[in-house]
């Protein structure tokens, strides 16, 4: 009975070694450089996000649901208790010149053009709220926001990352703006 058992416990120990070595052998197989950030990383971090001074996270909160309504943006998630808002809106893709170039295109030259041209934008926007660790009342907003782009075949002809500079500096110019007047009315 003794060798029963010790054979079993050799091959435990034979099992285990043999986890170990495909473990091992996995985390050599990853390049150093996948486990680091590109430094564009960094650039686009700090145009997504701002600090900003408010009462409470639910004041911010309550100012980025009126900001993102006044941009047209469907609320479709909040989070209150992670300080997280999702929203999301799809517009036209197509510039009016656009649309009419193409549309030229299929009169003249006969085909179906304007059947290749975008269509709609599915844009989302997702904003996370965190207490700032070092003052009280300043909180660290950051707001991401991608695009999808579908042609009149249904088919995604760009699915993108926003890094426009411009963009969030707008929509974080509104926020602080909503903001003032939400804490001055009381």
């Amino acid at each position: 009975m003794r060798g029963a058992s010790s054979g079993r416990h050799g091959f435990n120990e034979c099992l285990s070694l043999l986890i170990v070595v495909m473990l091992g052998g996995c985390a050599a197989t990853i390049p150093e450089s996948a486990l680091r950030l590109p430094e564009s990383t960094l650039d686009v971090r700090s145009i997504q996000t701002r600090t900003l001074e408010a009462p409470s996270e639910t004041d911010i909160l309550a100012a980025t649901i009126a900001v993102l309504q006044d941009m047209e943006f469907n609320i479709e998630r909040i989070e209150k208790p992670l300080g997280v808002i999702t929203a999301s809106k799809v517009s036209d893709a197509d510039s009016t010149s656009e649309k009419v170039g193409l549309i030229l295109l299929d009169l003249f030259f006969g085909g179906n053009n304007f059947s290749t041209a975008q269509d709609d934008q599915h844009i989302t926007l997702t904003m996370v709220v965190l207490p700032s660790l070092s003052s009280s009342g300043e909180f660290s907003a950051r707001i991401t926001i991608q695009r999808v782009i579908y042609d009149k075949m249904d088919r995604v002809k760009v699915l993108e990352r926003i890094d426009d500079a411009e963009t969030y500096q707008q929509i974080f110019d509104n926020l602080r703006k909503s903001l003032f007047i939400q804490v001055g009315e009381r």
